[in-house]
């Protein structure tokens, strides 16, 4: 593996892959960063075995490959470089036990963590999807968190339940959260997503919510 990158270009994608991995516990391979170089472009991924996150970036591919670090050391460390300073060049070494990290001349070195340990990530599907408001989706959540369990052992409470429904010849959504002791819906109209949902519904898990309230905070925050 051999590219280099602008590092203000690849800084968000560090961030949103290190606050999913655990911090210090946990299994080792879930403490891990994947970079890997394919068809012109940095993927940067990781998981906590629940959520997944893979990001893809812009950058001068001279050398493809895969290389797995551990993921909140190598954040900081970026975090901690300039942008202003050059681009940052990053590879494995001759016997890919290594990666290095090159700006000017700084110089840092990070163990490779066991290829075995990747598995593949889920791509986002190019077909069945839809553009929906950011904006839209925050203030649902924000509307509805408060009915629903904090307690993951709760099972279906412990989620936000979507469904598509008919009223009077309207499409509508219904989206509600009950906790065992308030209950709260929300209505609102997207032939869209409509379309999408099957006639059961959905469930939401409240932490895959509150991941998303996170993106979503830190994109109207910019």
């Amino acid at each position: 593996m051999f590219l280099k990158v602008n590092r203000d270009e690849i800084i968000e994608g560090l961030q949103k892959s290190a606050n999913i991995i655990p911090a210090k516990t946990g299994a080792a391979f879930l403490r891990t960063i994947w970079l890997n170089c394919e068809n012109g472009a940095l993927n940067i991924m990781s998981t906590d075995s629940n959520l997944e996150f893979l990001g893809s970036y812009p950058a001068e591919i001279t050398e493809d490959g895969l290389a797995g670090v551990q993921g909140r050391a190598f954040y900081d460390l970026v975090r901690q470089l300039r942008g202003d300073q050059g681009e940052l060049v990053i590879k494995t070494d001759g016997e890919n036990q290594n990666v290095l990290v090159e700006q000017g001349s700084r110089k840092y070195k990070f163990p490779v963590n066991d290829p075995e340990w990747f598995q593949k990530f889920s791509t986002f599907p190019e077909e069945g999807s839809v553009f929906w408001s950011g904006d839209f989706l925050d203030e649902m959540i924000d509307k509805l968190a408060f009915c629903i369990s904090e307690e993951d052992s709760m099972e279906a409470i412990a989620c936000l339940y979507m469904a598509p429904r008919e009223d009077a010849g309207e499409r509508i959504i219904e989206v509600c959260g009950l906790n065992g002791h308030q209950f709260a819906m929300f209505r609102f109209v997207n032939d869209d997503i409509h379309s999408m949902l099957p006639e059961e519904g959905v469930l939401i898990q409240r932490k895959y919510l509150a991941e998303l309230k996170k993106w979503l905070s830190a994109r109207r925050s910019r």
